[in-house]
Order: C-alpha cells, then sequence, then structure tokens
C-alpha cells in the first residue's frame, strides 16, 4: 500500500502540462506579448524593405527598357516548323517554347529615350554596373591579389569606451561599437564579402541589432586583436589597416581602364545571378518572372518576325486570343459557291462550331462508328472527303488548330467581307 502510495505521490508531483496559477499565466502572457510585439517590429521592418526595393526597382523601369529575344537558331526551327504545317497555333504557347529553355532566348537591356539615363558601365565579363564606382569596386575585388598582399598580425585590444557592439542580423557576426573610428569601414567590408549580391546594403543595415551585455563586448576586443593588414605589392612600404581604406587608395590611384560605358548589354538568363547591383536583378528577375506568366512585351516582337516571315496573325473574336498561320485565312460571304461534296463537309463543321477533331469528322460525315471508317466506306468516297478536306484547309477556309480541332467561319454579307480583309491586311 505505501508502494502505491508513493507511486501516486510521484505522478502528482510530475508536471506534464502548464500549471495554470495566476503567476504562471501573467508570465506566459507577459512572455506571449514579447514575442508579438518582435514578431511586429520584424514584419514592419522586412515590409519597408519590400516597399523600398519596390519603389527602387519602379524608378529603374522607367529608365531602362527590357526585351526577351529569341536565339536566331531556335526561331528558324519554328519558323521552318509553322511553314510545313497547316496548322494554326496559338501565339503565347509558342512565346513559352522559348521561355521554358534558357539556351533558346537571350535577355537585352536598354536605357528608355528620353530618359536620364546615362549608359551601363560593363567590366570584361559583360557584367552591367548603373555606375563607374560599383564596376570598379568589382574589378577591384576580382583582382584583390594582383595588388595586394594580405598578411595576418597580432593587434592591440582596440582602446576605448565601448558599452555595446552591433551584430548582423542576417549572418550574426559581431560588427563593432557604434562609436569605434572604423566602424563604418568595418560596415562595408562585412558586407562586400558576405552580402553584396544577397540583399541591399539598406536591408543589411536595417537589420543590424545593438546587443549591450559586457560578455559580447569583451569578445568582440579579443575578435579584433587577430587582425590583417594589407601591404600594396607595388610599394610595400604602403599597407593599410582595412580592405576598405586598401580600395579606396586603389580606386583613386589606380587607371585600370578595365570598363567601358554601353547603352545596350546582352545578357543570357545565367548572367542575372551574376549581377551585383541588388536593384538591378531584382528588376530583370522581376521583369522575367512576369513574362513567363504572361508574355505580352514579347509577343509584340514575334508578331512583327513571324509578320515579316510571311505568316498571319489574327485573333479570335475581338479580343480572343492570338494565332499564328502559315494559310491566309479566308471567310466565305454570300456571293461564295463550292460544289455540292464540299458544301456538305463545311456543313458538318459548321455545325459542331469548332468542337469536332479532325478525326472524328470522317465518321461523323460517313455515320459509321468504326476507327476504321475507310473500310466501312466506298474508296471513291473516302479520296473525294480526304481531297476536299485537304483543300478547304490549305486554301483557308477550315481552321485546322493545334488540338486537331477544326473550324470555319460563319459566312459574312459582302460589304463586311471587305472590311474584315482589310484589317487583316493591316495586321
Amino acid at each position: 500500500m505505501n508502494a502505491e502510495e508513493n507511486i501516486l505521490e510521484q505522478f502528482q508531483a510530475l508536471q506534464l502540462g502548464p500549471v495554470w496559477t495566476e503567476k504562471s499565466r501573467k508570465t506566459i502572457a507577459s512572455t506571449n506579448g514579447t514575442k508579438t510585439k518582435k514578431a511586429s517590429i520584424i514584419k514592419e521592418k522586412q515590409a519597408a524593405i519590400a516597399n523600398r526595393v519596390s519603389s527602387s526597382v519602379k524608378a529603374l523601369e522607367q529608365v531602362i527598357d527590357i526585351n526577351l529575344r529569341p536565339e536566331e537558331s531556335a526561331l528558324k526551327v519554328l519558323i521552318n516548323t509553322l511553314r510545313s504545317s497547316c496548322k494554326t497555333y496559338q501565339l503565347f504557347p509558342l512565346i513559352h517554347l522559348f521561355l521554358e529553355k534558357e539556351d533558346r532566348f537571350f535577355i537585352v537591356l536598354n536605357g528608355r529615350q528620353s530618359s536620364s539615363f546615362k549608359g551601363f558601365y560593363v567590366v570584361s565579363k559583360k557584367i552591367p554596373f548603373l555606375s563607374m564606382e560599383g564596376a570598379l569596386d568589382y574589378v577591384v575585388h576580382q583582382n584583390w591579389a594582383q595588388y595586394f598582399k594580405e598578411e595576418c598580425v597580432v593587434l592591440e585590444k582596440p582602446k576605448g569606451n565601448f558599452q555595446s557592439v552591433n551584430r548582423c542580423g542576417i549572418t550574426g557576426a559581431l560588427l563593432g561599437p557604434p562609436n569605434y573610428h572604423l566602424y563604418a569601414d568595418l560596415l562595408r567590408e562585412h558586407y562586400e564579402g558576405n552580402l553584396k549580391g544577397r540583399c541591399a546594403y539598406e536591408s543589411f543595415l536595417s537589420q543590424i541589432k545593438n546587443e549591450r551585455t559586457a560578455e559580447v563586448v569583451e569578445a568582440w576586443l579579443t575578435c579584433m586583436t587577430q587582425g590583417r593588414r594589407f601591404r600594396l605589392l607595388a610599394d610595400p612600404e604602403v599597407c593599410f589597416m582595412s580592405k576598405e581604406a586598401a580600395k579606396k587608395y586603389l580606386l583613386e590611384n589606380s587607371d585600370l581602364n578595365l570598363t567601358k560605358k554601353v547603352f545596350r548589354v546582352k545578357l543570357t538568363v545565367s548572367d542575372v545571378g551574376k549581377i551585383v547591383d541588388f536593384d538591378l536583378r531584382k528588376m530583370i528577375e522581376k521583369f522575367l518572372n512576369d513574362e513567363k506568366k504572361l508574355p505580352v512585351k514579347t509577343a509584340n516582337f514575334f508578331r512583327g518576325r513571324l509578320h515579316y516571315a510571311g505568316f498571319h496573325i489574327y485573333k479570335k473574336g475581338r479580343n480572343g486570343i492570338s494565332y499564328v498561320c502559315a494559310i491566309k485565312r479566308k471567310i466565305r460571304n454570300t456571293t461564295t459557291q463550292f460544289s455540292e461534296s464540299v458544301s456538305k463537309l463545311i456543313e458538318v463543321i459548321e455545325k459542331y462550331e469548332g468542337k469536332i477533331t479532325i478525326f472524328e469528322l470522317p465518321k461523323v460525315f460517313f455515320n459509321v462508328t468504326d476507327s476504321a471508317w475507310e473500310a466501312a466506306v466506298d474508296p471513291r468516297s473516302a479520296r473525294e472527303f480526304k481531297s476536299n478536306l485537304s483543300w478547304l484547309i490549305r486554301e483557308g477556309y477550315v481552321t485546322e488548330f493545334e488540338d486537331n480541332t477544326l473550324y470555319v467561319s460563319p459566312v459574312q454579307n459582302l460589304q463586311k467581307s471587305i472590311l474584315t480583309s482589310e484589317k487583316e491586311k493591316v495586321l
């Protein structure tokens, strides 16, 4: 009995869930309130960063024009395929064939006419920059070993009254006290070495956290005893204690001649990931995503190229989908006459209003259920049927779409037919 009582006491002593006392409720409420407040502050910061990026991208869109262009070899394959076919294809799916493969198209950046854009600064690897300083900074970073020798040195702890240390909110690295005289250089060096290209500099600054414990201050002081010295190879007597100071000296005293100014840049999709200017890369990525969903701007280019190649582009309805075909569409009017067999074929196609396929038509026309319809009808009738259907499609009276459905436009009066013909000539 005593053993059972002991076990019962042990179970009662265990706290398998929250203890709902007044004190615990206050503690939990306080903790939840703090977490909610922190989450709210983080969301506000994220929203502010997103708004800044969005406004910067919109500002760039006012001065820089982006276009997607197909590779000529891929475009020639498409043109030859369309010419050998009598089918009518939707324009947007044809464009999606190019955009789904990165090697089938490239990106063209241009400064908009009558804008304030002064051009791109391009380095040897054809990466565009929005400023000369950014381009030179990239060149220095890529060719750092040609100019400086880095030496590890033991330094004295920085002297000063440091009450707090800032920490990077993205990487967690200690940056330094805000009142340290080289703090700005440490910020820029950390961003250049760890975050450039991943986020905007303002985004990095907005996520810096301040910590005021003595342990964090001491950890930063200890870290600063292990430093680097940057010695100029051209003059070993010249050395710098920070990378930013060394970079500034090089940019001010060297004629690199590794950049050139251009107003038009041609890029591949893989090149976009190499762009260092955060806002420029975001603008291009946004345009790519938008065009992949609905390629309105790219469609305008395709319309021009296909029309120049002799193709006919039209819409099914006033605000319908754009179609392209090598055959010019013909619409019957009140004076159009056909043979009896052709007229009967048109009647059957017209009856189904574009919902019958080229494979279903012979079974409906001859009223047979067997897929091998040719064996069930007179050979002469089968030949006449094939000849008439082929002639109607090649002449443009019947449209065969890419999904094999057949459609014939309704008869128009003579005056309306003339207006439609003139409109197609304009297109």
